[in-house]
């Protein structure tokens, strides 16, 4: 893609209990609550998400989210409860390598809103957005071996179990195991000439 996309307008799912978009950084207390409330979930399976998340690690989190999109290198989305304007959940596209036309799938879901479906439904506005805009053509999920319910999200994302990858992750320092999937235009009825 030639031309840069507005990060503002970019909200790409929204129904009548939530909307999918990026957070702006005058958002960061939001963002932080959030993280804040699912430390204990989250921090099982992802390294950044520590007892020691404070409010400056949410605003630099945004702060690099904006330059990443605009350097192309990477997209987040934050899912938002309609209702209440509680940030719910995450999903990002990153890792981006436009040799490859690939990148990475991730997600997380707050505490108390888990099992709803949340996660599956921002990660599939999320592939298709990429697949539509971003010029990628295939997208992973890599999600260690333990972690059975992102694989459970990654499944119904439609995407596509490869392999157990031997030391894929590191988490806190030690080699991990995870299960590696991948979503492509064809797996959300997208033609890959879609992508542009």
């Amino acid at each position: 893609m030639s031309h840069p996309m507005d990060r503002d307008r970019q909200i790409i799912y929204c129904d009548r209990d939530i909307e999918v978009r990026p957070l702006g950084v005058r958002e960061a207390p939001a963002l932080y609550d959030a993280v804040r409330h699912s430390v204990r979930a989250i921090g099982e399976w992802e390294a950044w998400c520590t007892p020691d998340y404070s409010l400056a690690d949410a605003r630099l989190f945004l702060q690099r989210s904006i330059e990443q999109w605009e350097m192309r290198a990477a997209y987040d989305f934050n899912v938002i409860e309609r209702t209440s304007g509680l940030v719910v959940g995450s999903v990002a596209i990153n890792q981006v390598s436009q040799l490859n036309q690939l990148a990475n799938l991730g997600y997380w879901v707050r505490d108390g809103y888990t099992g709803r479906g949340i996660a599956a439904v921002a990660a599939r506005a999320a592939a298709a957005f990429a697949f539509t805009k971003t010029g990628l053509t295939r997208l992973e999920i890599v999600a260690q071996a333990g972690n059975l319910r992102s694989q459970r999200v990654a499944e119904k994302t439609g995407a596509t179990l490869e392999c157990l990858a031997r030391n894929r992750l590191v988490f806190h320092g030690e080699p991990r195991d995870a299960k590696v999937f991948s979503l492509v235009p064809a797996d959300l009825g997208l033609p890959v000439s879609a992508a542009a």
